[in-house]
Order: structure tokens, then C-alpha cells, then sequence
């Protein structure tokens, strides 16, 4: 059954002077402790309609892996059997010839757990609360390079190269789910650019947070009780910006009445895909 529900989305807050976020507060922004505009959305659930989303429409899909044991929290294991699973997957979906992952993320702590400037070599980390896109998309190549050992190599010869996240809960998903905005949804003068220049991990990177324009209206769309065998793919950049969706804007919701519940648990890496 579905659970639409209705949850607060932390944007960027625009000034309304044309200015962009400041660098010297980069992680403050991202992590939605400064410049903070809540809005009360409407989150639809994808539940029992899954089949209907797709990276190329609306930015971001969910897919099944067999149900089996797997040992996806220690940072040793990006070259392991899970990630040459998540390759084949990624493949499958796309039509890649090449996938590198690079930049895995676990997170097991309570929202609001860590001070921005306790987040630096955490590898435990909160769910994400501000609206954004891990790589901007005049920086996304260069980024990657710096981030990706190799990724280089694999751009030199790509006619096409696209940015994925790749997302699963370790449990079953309660609270602080993952939410996505439908690409179709979400004007590109709402997505602004912030140098993430200061204490975040990852000196000289550039991100995109989001803000609500007044003629905007996002629609956002998570997966209701998420099991570890189901996996989102999303968009954070696509070099084909002329085919459909290239990037998604994703954040994560409370939901209510779930605050004393466990934290939520998940992992997440991202992938160059190399055509």
C-alpha cells in the first residue's frame, strides 16, 4: 500500500540579491545548518509503481538485488565481490562499457548527530538534510579526476560519461528516508553552485544545493519501508544533457513520529559510468 507522506524539505535560502551561497560556509549550507527555508512537501511513494521511474525521465530508479548476505560497510571492500555486483547492475541498466566507483559514504547516525565541522574523516556519517547534487556540472569531469584514481584513463576515449549515486539501506528503511525530485520538476535556476571550500572532506570540489523559486514546484518521490535488497540509482551528472534527465537533486526527510526511532542505516558510493 502507499504511503504518500508529508515531510519538511530544508532548501537553500536565496537572499533574492543574485547571490550565491558562500564558500566560506560551505559545509554549514550543505549540511542545512545556514541559510535554511523550510517547506512543507508532499513526498509520493514510488511503492508498487517502480517500474514507472527511470534515470533518464525523472533523474533516479530502483532496482532489486537477490537476497543474500552481504558485507557492505567496511571502506576496504570497493574492489569486492558487492561492487562487482553493483557494476553488472549498473551496466544492465545503462549500457555502460566501463563503471569505477569511488567516494563510498556509510551512514548509521542520528540526524543532526555531527557538527559540520566534526564531520571531516568520519566514516559514519548522518543522513543528508539540505536538497543538493554532489557535482556541479561545469566541475563534474575534473572532480571526479580528483576524487577517482584512474577516472582520467577511462575519459579520454568515453563518447559519453555519466555521474551516478548508488544507494541502499543496510535495514529496513523507518526513518530519514532518501528522497529524489523529479528532474522534470526542478528548473535549472533553482539549482545553484557552492565551492566546497572550507572544513567539508573533499577541498576544491563543487557542488549544487537548491533553493524554491516562487514559480517552482518540486515534486519529490522516496520508496516507502526499503529493503537492503533494493537499490537506487541516481543522477548526479550526464555529459548527454540533450536526452532527458542528466542530474537529480536528492536530500533525505524525517518523517513524523519517527524521531526515537534507530537511526537509519545505509551505504552509498558513487560511479563513473563510461560509454
Amino acid at each position: 500500500m502507499k504511503k504518500d507522506i508529508e515531510a519538511t524539505v530544508s532548501y537553500w535560502r536565496d537572499p533574492g540579491d543574485g547571490s550565491l551561497p558562500n564558500p566560506e560556509h560551505d559545509c554549514e549550507i550543505i549540511l542545512g545548518h545556514l541559510d535554511e527555508q523550510n517547506r512543507t512537501m508532499v513526498i509520493k511513494d514510488m511503492r508498487d509503481n517502480e517500474s514507472s521511474y527511470s534515470l533518464d525521465v525523472q533523474g533516479f530508479t530502483v532496482q532489486s538485488l537477490p537476497k543474500k548476505e552481504r558485507d557492505v560497510t567496511d571502506p576496504d571492500l570497493v574492489g569486492g565481490e558487492y561492487f562487482k555486483e553493483l557494476a553488472e547492475l549498473v551496466k544492465n541498466v545503462t549500457g555502460a562499457k566501463d563503471v569505477l566507483f569511488f567516494g563510498k559514504i556509510n551512514r548509521g547516525l542520528a540526524r543532526g548527530a555531527l557538527e559540520p565541522r566534526d564531520y571531516k574523516g568520519k566514516t559514519v556519517q548522518p543522513p543528508a538534510p539540505r536538497p543538493h547534487v554532489d557535482f556541479a556540472p561545469d566541475y563534474a569531469a575534473a572532480n571526479v579526476c580528483t576524487m577517482a584514481p584512474g577516472a582520467d584513463e577511462l575519459l579520454k576515449n568515453a563518447s559519453r560519461f555519466q555521474v551516478l549515486g548508488v544507494w541502499k539501506p543496510t535495514k529496513v528503511i523507518q526513518r530519514d528516508p532518501l528522497v529524489f525530485a523529479d528532474w522534470r520538476t526542478v528548473p535549472e535556476s533553482d539549482y545553484l553552485d557552492i565551492v566546497r571550500d572550507k572544513t567539508w572532506p573533499g577541498k576544491g570540489l563543487v557542488a549544487s544545493t537548491i533553493k524554491h523559486g516562487t514559480e517552482s514546484s518540486h515534486q519529490w518521490h522516496y520508496l516507502s519501508d526499503m529493503t537492503p535488497e533494493e537499490v537506487f540509482l541516481f543522477k548526479h551528472f550526464d555529459s548527454k544533457k540533450d536526452f532527458g534527465a542528466w542530474r537529480c537533486a536528492h536530500t533525505s526527510v524525517e518523517i513524523p513520529g519517527t524521531q526515537n526511532l534507530p537511526p537509519r542505516e545505509s551505504v552509498e558510493v558513487r560511479a563513473l559510468v563510461v560509454f
